[in-house]
């Protein structure tokens, strides 16, 4: 079965994609149009169990003796399908989760791309050599756990997919996705075109279904030996510990309010439309966006305004229309939310801009939309500047001097990424050493890159995404000591 609009969502398995004749399924709807188009259904525990075991036998049948050459020649196929089926993938995720097309269509393309790097990385994986002594051989080999789970939010489905999925396979592993309930079709289609690429069946699965209870089912199962997972705080320190059940370790992306810090010198005719970009980007719902934007005080009332007038410039649009240039949230609910902290940032002292209203004109009114929204005058305690909205607000903080950038910058329980804006190399690199965050930008935003490395610290996480380094965390390392003599001093001889 092939996963269309039309198609209901069930799971996905060595016998490809299964939709039972009964269980629970819930409502897909368009955030742009509210409208229900669909229906998934909530995987049982028989019916985890039976794609986990499905994984498990992939891999001791198949897939752990597979050479990389050939995992790596099947995931650049993998990687070549996707391309090839864009138009279909962007008609999901256009329907599901209502970025704009550019958005979607740059979302396809950085699967594609991540997985073709990690095709060309599959068969360049070496182990180690440790210190030579007379008459020992010392290695290490860094092996697949077996079965590992990937748990993925709904802002970036395709990416999600590819930056598991393919160092996870790479390594070894096979991978059991629970695909986002809000908007899970494209990862399904993501797998079916796995499946169609040659991947031998079961190597990729999938089930869907609400995170407390289909997410925990994966946590928790016995049989899977590793858990990436990307989401809110709350939902990491839930995977924690049901990860815990069985000792299992976790890569945790879990969101960030992230700094971005202009100084005096900053060229802001690049940084503003970029600044700016990065907090509206997928209607503000991107871990990464750069939400608190600290200007020098000698500058920040012209640039708050400056800001506040491009954003109310941002066309708001239907995510199929070419000339939108933001388009919905993923729900009333996710809305209501960011409404809700626009409104408690005012009341605790913050100045509204621009925005701070939903976006119901015309054939928005039925959809999820919200104005770009900029406050000033925001302190460090404010709710705007202290909860990530996953929406489009930005707020703009003024600081006399770098060190206080810097403390104020740091001055959250967030550390996954910020930028810098500027041209006074020392200062850039003093503020690259001090800052706290798994990636610093600077002079750029959202520049992530498959070679790089991404990840948080504090309450963003842990654990790195991309690059060799995610390799890394779907491995686990065995150490190999060979003794070649045969004449030794023996025990209790």
């Amino acid at each position: 079965m092939t996963t269309t609009l039309s198609t209901p969502v069930g799971y996905l398995g060595a016998a490809g994609h299964v939709v039972p004749g009964d269980g629970q399924y819930f409502d897909i709807e368009n955030p742009a149009t509210g409208v229900t188009i669909g229906q998934a259904h909530e995987a049982r525990p028989s019916e985890v169990d039976s794609v986990v075991g499905q994984a498990e036998q992939a891999f001791n049948g198949t897939w752990r003796d597979t050479a990389p050459d050939v995992r790596g020649a099947l995931l650049r196929s993998w990687a070549e399908r996707i391309t090839a089926h864009r138009e279909e993938l962007a008609a999901l995720e256009l329907a599901e989760v209502g970025h704009v097309r550019a958005e979607v269509l740059g979302d396809i393309d950085t699967a594609a791309r991540v997985l073709t790097y990690y095709g060309g990385l599959a068969d360049k994986l070496e182990g180690t050599t440790f210190s030579q002594y007379p008459h020992r051989v010392a290695y290490g080999m860094d092996e697949p756990f077996g079965v590992v789970a990937g748990i993925n939010a709904y802002n970036a489905n395709m990416v999600f997919v590819a930056v598991k999925g393919g160092p996870a396979l790479i390594a070894g592993n096979c991978i059991v996705f629970k695909a986002a309930e809000l908007a899970p079709r494209s990862t399904f289609r993501m797998a079916e075109l796995a499946l169609e690429a040659g991947i031998p069946p079961g190597v990729v699965g999938v089930v869907t279904g609400r995170g407390e209870t289909v997410g925990s089912l994966l946590s928790e199962h016995p049989a899977v030996g590793m858990v990436s997972f990307t989401g809110s705080p709350g939902a990491g320190r839930a995977v924690i510990g049901q990860s815990a059940r069985n000792i299992a370790p976790v890569v945790l992306e879990l969101g960030g309010k992230s700094p971005a810090i202009l100084l005096p010198d900053a060229d802001l005719d690049l940084a503003l439309p970029s600044v700016l970009h990065s907090n509206f980007v997928k209607s503000g719902q991107s871990c990464i966006a750069g939400s608190r934007i600290l200007v020098h005080e000698s500058r920040y009332a012209d640039v708050a305004q400056e800001l506040a007038k491009r954003a109310a410039a941002v066309r708001v649009g239907l995510p199929a229309d070419e000339r939108s240039e933001m388009g919905t949230l993923i729900s009333r609910r996710q809305r209501e939310h960011v409404h809700g902290l626009v409104g408690r940032a005012v009341a605790g002292g913050a100045t509204l801009l621009t925005g701070g209203a939903p976006a119901q004109d015309g054939p928005l009114a039925a959809g999820s939309f919200y104005q770009p929204t900029v406050l000033a005058d925001v302190a460090d305690d404010n709710p705007a500047a202290t909860t990530e909205a996953f929406g489009p607000m930005a707020s703009v903080l003024s600081y006399s001097d770098i060190d206080e950038a810097l403390a104020r910058a740091n001055a959250t329980s967030f550390g996954l990424s910020s930028q810098i804006w500027g041209n006074d190399a020392r200062t850039i690199h003093y503020l690259a050493q001090h800052l706290v965050a798994g990636t610093v930008w600077v002079n750029a935003h959202r520049a992530l890159h498959p070679t790089v490395p991404s990840g948080g610290m504090k309450r963003s996480g842990f654990g790195r995404e991309f690059g060799i380094a995610a390799v890394r965390e779907f491995t686990r390392h065995k150490s190999v000591v060979w003794d070649l003599t045969t004449d030794r001093a023996l025990p209790y001889t």
